[in-house]
C-alpha cells in the first residue's frame, strides 16, 4: 500500500462520517504534522505520520477494510489533491491536532493547544 492510499485510508477511518470540510481539515492536520517533521508524530512523510503508533485510532488495531467504497473514492480523490498541494493551500492555519470530545472528552494535550474551529463532531487545534 502506497503513501497516498495510507493517507486516504486514515482520513476515511478517522472522518468518513464528517462533513467534507471536516475531512479536508483532518487531512491537513496530518499533512501539517508531516511538514513539522517531528519524530513523535512520525517524521516528514505523510504515511509515516499516519502509521505512527498511537497517533490515529483507525490504525491502532492494524489494517482495516473499506466498507463504503463510494465514500472512500471521494475521500481518496480529495486526499490525493491535498497530498500534492503546497503548504500555502492549508485552510486550517496550521492546525496539528483534532479530537471528538463526544467520544474522548478533552484529553490533557488539549491544554497545550489553541482551539481553532469545530467542524462536525471534531474540534481542531493548533499547538501553542
Amino acid at each position: 500500500m502506497g503513501g497516498k492510499d495510507i493517507f486516504a485510508k486514515t482520513v476515511y477511518g478517522e472522518a468518513r462520517g464528517e462533513p467534507t470540510k471536516g475531512q479536508e481539515w483532518v487531512a491537513w492536520v496530518i499533512k501539517n504534522r508531516a511538514h513539522a517533521n517531528r519524530s513523535y508524530w512520525g517524521g516528514s512523510r505523510i504515511e509515516d505520520v499516519c502509521l505512527k503508533r498511537g497517533q490515529f485510532e483507525v490504525w491502532n488495531n492494524g489494517d482495516f477494510d473499506v466498507t463504503e467504497p463510494s465514500v472512500y473514492r471521494k475521500i481518496k480523490n480529495m486526499t490525493d489533491e491535498i497530498y500534492d498541494a503546497p503548504m500555502c493551500d492549508d485552510p486550517t492555519g496550521g492546525c496539528d491536532h483534532y479530537n471528538n470530545p463526544d467520544k474522548e472528552g478533552y484529553p490533557s494535550w488539549t491544554n497545550n493547544c489553541n482551539k481553532v474551529k469545530k467542524i462536525g463532531d471534531h474540534w481542531f487545534y493548533r499547538g501553542k
